[in-house]
């Protein structure tokens, strides 16, 4: 698809996405006078804001999250005027940097590699990640781990975390095999980790530290991905979380990005696993 086409598609979807929750909105009892905040882009960055939101005490604002569109879809959604605030998973682009509109990276995401927790191993080196993916491993056994079929679980290219994994762990030409199950979200990712005996996956500490005990995050070359690890450095496989904004948004929007970027707003992210950005 040309890009021409591709935006025309997007721009497409965010118009259904705010209609649908404009019909959605005429039936609820929200305060008639709340400042209406609609949120869509990357899932991993809706996630985030999401955990945000839920802490953000100001009755004046209702927060709309509107289904993922990717950081692109975003962008375009705010440039636009069709959303309030995009989610991005990336850094921006020179051409969406050109667009003239505010950007406040949140976190340094910890991507991590994690596995059902019935694998019975606790870390890998990132050469052994290396080898599975390429399918060089079929048990777990062979990895001082539990006798149980490797499942490989992957995202497709485009994917932020699928790009960062290819940067920091992958490489950019590892072809993965076939036998990979593909997940569409990262939420689908984590419970085929979570429900599947023998599977391996990749997504957002914030995400493994939703559910707990259900995934088991590895340590990748004896480094534990945690908090701490990411402020420190020693853990690398991160990716950037962000919002974007208009530069003439309403106050009530750039507040609360504000309020997210600030002390408040980076305790609460740290609480959920993810690293406030440095």
């Amino acid at each position: 698809m040309s890009r021409i086409g591709r935006s025309t598609v997007v721009g497409i979807a965010i118009v259904l996405l705010v209609l649908l929750a404009s019909c959605q909105q005429n039936g609820s009892s929200a305060t008639p006078t709340a400042t209406e905040i609609r949120i869509s882009g990357a899932g991993p960055g809706v996630a985030l804001l999401t955990v945000l939101a839920a802490e953000y005490r100001d009755d004046s604002v209702e927060f709309v999250f509107l289904p993922g569109l990717h950081s692109a879809g975003g962008i375009e959604g705010v440039a636009n005027r069709d959303l309030e605030i995009g989610a991005v998973a990336r850094d921006l682009t020179d051409e969406e940097a050109s667009l003239g509109l505010r950007y406040e990276r949140l976190s340094d995401d910890a991507l991590v590699v994690a596995v059902h927790p019935g694998c019975g191993v606790t870390g890998l080196t990132v050469g052994q990640v290396r080898d599975i993916y390429a399918g060089r491993h079929a048990n777990w056994r062979e990895l001082g781990g539990a006798d149980l079929p490797v499942v490989v679980l992957d995202r497709n290219e485009d994917e932020s975390a699928k790009i960062y994994l290819r940067k920091h762990v992958l490489g950019p030409s590892l072809q993965v095999t076939a036998s990979a199950g593909v997940l569409g979200s990262e939420p689908d990712m984590v419970k085929a980790v979570a429900s599947t005996p023998g599977a391996i996956g990749y997504f957002s500490l914030g995400a493994a530290t939703a559910v707990g005990n259900r995934v088991h995050v590895l340590e990748l070359d004896g480094v534990r991905p945690t908090v701490a690890n990411v402020h420190a450095g020693k853990y690398g496989v991160v990716r950037p979380l962000g919002a974007v904004i208009r530069r003439d948004a309403p106050e009530p929007v750039t507040r609360f990005v504000e309020w997210a970027a600030g002390p408040e707003g980076r305790a609460v992210m740290e609480r959920h696993g993810y690293a406030a950005a440095q």
